[in-house]
This record gives structure tokens, C-alpha cells and sequence, in this order.
């Protein structure tokens, strides 16, 4: 690996333990049974055949959700899939307001592209979709009337005027007319545009609440008829809570999260691939009630390589014991840090993934974020190890990086809450 992406890597992972976007697999463990199964059984498997699938996901905080989702996303990319990730929250996409998770995905849709080093920022979004569809096009018939011939010859979506909106700004960027461009694609993002440019290109319809749903399914319908596999949404509950508050809110939510469960398998979203990563399937379901009902008996079965179809992927039951798990992880990112610095870290490195390993489990294996604990310590290790090759991590200076690294986290979680809060 290029010793500049490593070390952007352990910089991340040291500094707050979430795993970054690009080299994910250079320190993967344990996933891959799931992530065979999700790429033969569905990406590979039924969905070309236009049919679509729900998973929810629940894993601990700081257990690996991200990760997991990170995971999916490169596999979809490699399978020709668009990718939306979504990271949910209570301020300003909480997944009881569809127009607000809609405009979210749009925002973070991405077409394939490589995973091994950071995406350009202007590489995400409904706009570089639509300009890489147009460069694409170019490229296969660069002809103008033939390009206007296929574009009226693409099939219509589910919403007339996001249909109506796509082809514009298509046409727009054909013309070269960036202000006409640009408009559409402000209404396809959620925001309002002129009324005299919705006339001028026959849009009827606004995003809101009523049609965030038609809105959605007319995204994956324009994806898949452009010459994608599909779309693979990924939502994650990234926070220690929910991204609903009340209990208002929170049936609203479980509704929408019914209504999605129901809408997979039938013809109107094709390709489409959902994964809804929660901490704790109890902030979702405890409750009783006939959305509670409905939806606990959908998210029953759970999923598995002998049951693929099954709906439930619990991150924490991985098939590894976690002292083990802990260990081949810190092994992988003592390789990625010695990539990352550019030389071999002293033998006393192996003596001290363990000792971490087993402190982390046995003192914080009921601390919700024991691993991240463990990535973040281990990382401090290594750096002590490198500045200082006769350091000695023994039991007592195993606890006390855990401990201290769990203080640190802990008071930039805090900090984080407080933030939102004001």
C-alpha cells in the first residue's frame, strides 16, 4: 500500500477509532462470511433479475457498523451498483422525515469508483451522476440528434417530472447551459427552483413529505434505466441513540421503515439493496402497537450463510471469540502502521495486541465500544513502540492506555451531543 494512504489511515483510526472511506479492507476482520453472502445471494444474485432486498444491521456502538457498510459499499461498487450512504441523526436527517433523508441521499449518491484511496469531494452527489451519464453517453455516441433519440427513449419513472428533470439537465449540459444545469439539478436535490424553469421544463411536482417516497423509487428507476445494476442504499444510526426523539416521531419512522420493508420484492425498485444499521434493535422495536407488530415480524428471521434470505445481520456474533478477533485485527493494523512508517516495529508488539486484547474484553467487553477502545490504544502502542523500541506494555500499562483512551473518547462524544444539541 502507498505509505502516505496508510499513514492517513492510522491517522484516523488513532484519532477517534471510526474507520475511514478508503482502505477498508487493509484491516477487515471477521466480515467476510457476510459479505460473501450479500455478494453472491444478492449483488451477484437476484437483484440483476430486478428485484430489491432490506437488512437491518445491529452491532454495539463503535462494533463495526461503519465498517460493515463501508464493506457493502465496495463490493456494490465493484458490481457496477450506485452507492447512497447515509449517516442518520437527529438534527438534520432523522429517518421520521423522508424529504429529509431523500435529500440526504442525493446528496452522498456515488456512481462506481475506486475504493483504495479518498474520493474527490465533487465525486458525490446527483450532479456527478447526471455528468458522468452525459460523458458516458458522449463516449458511446457523440452525435447529438443520436443522443437526444436515446434520451427520449429512456424509460419514464414512477415521478413524471423527476423524469422530466433528469433528461433536462442532460439536455442542459448537451447545450452546455450550466444556469439550466444548474437549476435542475437544484430541484432534484429537494430545493426549491423558479416556477418559470418548472414550466419551462414541465415540473409539476415539489420534494416534500407527500412524495419523498415517488421521489426515491423514481431515483433507483432512473439509475437502474441508465445502465447501472442497481442502487445500494446504506443507512447508518451512527450515534449512540436514534435519530428520532419522540414517540411521534419514532412510529413515523418505523412506518416508513414498514413501508420500505413492503416496497422490496416487487417491480417498482429495481436493483435496490437497503441496509439500516442500528446499535440496538430494542431503541427500534420496543415498543407495542400495530407498527411495532408489523414490523417486528418482518425483522424477525435472521440472516446467515444457511439463511441468506433472513433479515437480521448481528455484527456482534461474528463466529470469533472476541479476545481472537481483537488480536487478528491489532495484527492487521500493526502491518498497516509498519507500511504506514516504513519500518518493522520491535517483537514486543505481538506481546502487546494481546495483553490489549484481553484487558479491552475483560474490562470493557460490557462498554459498548470495547473495540474501538482496543483500535485506538493499539494504535497508541505502536506509536510508544516505534519512538521508544525497549517500551514494556505490560497488564498495568495496557489498563491505563484503555482507560485514558476511553476518558478521551468519551468527553469527545459528550462534546459532540452538546454540539448538536446547541
Amino acid at each position: 500500500m502507498d505509505q502516505q494512504l496508510a499513514k492517513a489511515i492510522i491517522s484516523k483510526l488513532g484519532a477517534t477509532g471510526t474507520p475511514p472511506e478508503f482502505g477498508i479492507e487493509t484491516f477487515t476482520i471477521g466480515l467476510e462470511p457476510y459479505l460473501a453472502v450479500v455478494e453472491e445471494e444478492y449483488l451477484k444474485g437476484i437483484l440483476p433479475y430486478n428485484l430489491s432486498s432490506f437488512k437491518l444491521i445491529t452491532g454495539n456502538y463503535g462494533g463495526g457498523k461503519t465498517h460493515f457498510l463501508y464493506s457493502v459499499r465496495n463490493l456494490a461498487f465493484r458490481h457496477n451498483y450506485c452507492v447512497a450512504y447515509v449517516s442518520l441523526n437527529p438534527s438534520e436527517c432523522p429517518f421520521d422525515r423522508l424529504e429529509l433523508v431523500y435529500r440526504a441521499i442525493v446528496a452522498n449518491l456515488a456512481a462506481p469508483q475506486p475504493v483504495d484511496r479518498p474520493a474527490p469531494v465533487w465525486e458525490k452527489g446527483i450532479e456527478s451522476v447526471v455528468r458522468r451519464w452525459v460523458v458516458q453517453s458522449r463516449k458511446a455516441a457523440d452525435r447529438k440528434e443520436v443522443l437526444l433519440r436515446q434520451l427520449d427513449e429512456l424509460p419514464v419513472t414512477e415521478s413524471t417530472s423527476f423524469s422530466n428533470a433528469v433528461k433536462g439537465a442532460f439536455s442542459a449540459l448537451l447545450a452546455e447551459d450550466g444556469e439550466g444545469f444548474s437549476q435542475l439539478v437544484q430541484w432534484l436535490k429537494g430545493e426549491d427552483i423558479a416556477r418559470e424553469v418548472r414550466a419551462q421544463y414541465r415540473i409539476s411536482e415539489r420534494v416534500d413529505k407527500a412524495t419523498a417516497f415517488r421521489m426515491l423509487r423514481s431515483l433507483i428507476q432512473w439509475v437502474h434505466a441508465i445502465g447501472y445494476a442497481g442502487l445500494v442504499f446504506l443507512f447508518d444510526e451512527a450515534e449512540r441513540g436514534m435519530s428520532i426523539s419522540s414517540s411521534r416521531d419514532k412510529r413515523r419512522a418505523l412506518d416508513n421503515l414498514r413501508q420500505l420493508v413492503d416496497e422490496c420484492g416487487n417491480s417498482r425498485l429495481p436493483g435496490a439493496m437497503f441496509f439500516y444499521a442500528i446499535p440496538d434493535e430494542n431503541l427500534l422495536l420496543d415498543g407495542s402497537g400495530g407498527v411495532y407488530e408489523a414490523l417486528k415480524q418482518r425483522l424477525r428471521s435472521v440472516f446467515s450463510q444457511t439463511n441468506p434470505v433472513g433479515v437480521r445481520i448481528n455484527l456482534e456474533e461474528l463466529g470469533i471469540e472476541p479476545v481472537e478477533f481483537l488480536v487478528g485485527l491489532g495484527t492487521k493494523l500493526a502491518e498497516l502502521f509498519e507500511a504506514a512508517y516504513g519500518g518493522r516495529l520491535p517483537e514486543e508488539k505481538s506481546r502487546a495486541i494481546s495483553i490489549l486484547a484481553k484487558r479491552a474484553v475483560s474490562a470493557f467487553m460490557f462498554d459498548i465500544s470495547y473495540r474501538r477502545l482496543f483500535v485506538v490504544a493499539a494504535i497508541e502502542a505502536f506509536h510508544r513502540l516505534r519512538a521508544e523500541p525497549g517500551t514494556v506494555i505490560d497488564g498495568k500499562e495496557a489498563d491505563r492506555l484503555l482507560r485514558v483512551t476511553s476518558q478521551r473518547l468519551g468527553q469527545a462524544d459528550r462534546e459532540k451531543v452538546e454540539g448538536e444539541e446547541y
